[in-house]
């Protein structure tokens, strides 16, 4: 494990995590960069400066998604993907978290379109909350 110039925690190949964990670890984003027993652990600013609109739009089927600060957002959320098929995607508005699992066998272990498939799907779970 490694941290960005930030000190935002960075996995990198050796970090073992269950979907629970992952989820748990994406609360702090839903807080503000709060921690469970109410420390600061992460930074509100880098948050709000990655859901703002800055970033890279991405085009196609996943316009309307932008790419900031290594995160992905449409703004009510951010989410990152991990090497293979994972996904955390952190509904900012009703502080849902989602973990998604799973592995993508291909010789990249990368396909943008299981990727924006696994974004909606978190989208659409996160959205269970909204109703």
């Amino acid at each position: 494990m490694g941290t960005d110039r930030a000190g935002v925690p960075m996995l990198n190949g050796s970090g073992c995590l269950s979907a629970r964990d992952l989820a748990r670890y994406g609360q702090i984003f839903a807080r503000g960069g709060v921690g469970v027993s109410g420390q600061r652990v992460g930074s509100k600013a880098f948050i709000d400066a990655t859901r703002s609109g800055r970033g890279t739009r991405y085009e196609g089927p996943r316009a309307g998604i932008r790419y900031a600060n290594q995160m992905a957002t449409r703004g009510r959320w951010v989410g990152h993907g991990g090497y293979g098929g994972q996904y955390m995607l952190v509904d900012i508005e009703t502080g849902v978290s989602v973990a998604f699992f799973s592995v993508l066998e291909d010789v990249d272990a990368h396909d943008a379109d299981y990727g924006y498939e696994t974004i909606r799907l978190c989208e659409e779970i996160a959205s269970l909350a909204w109703a």
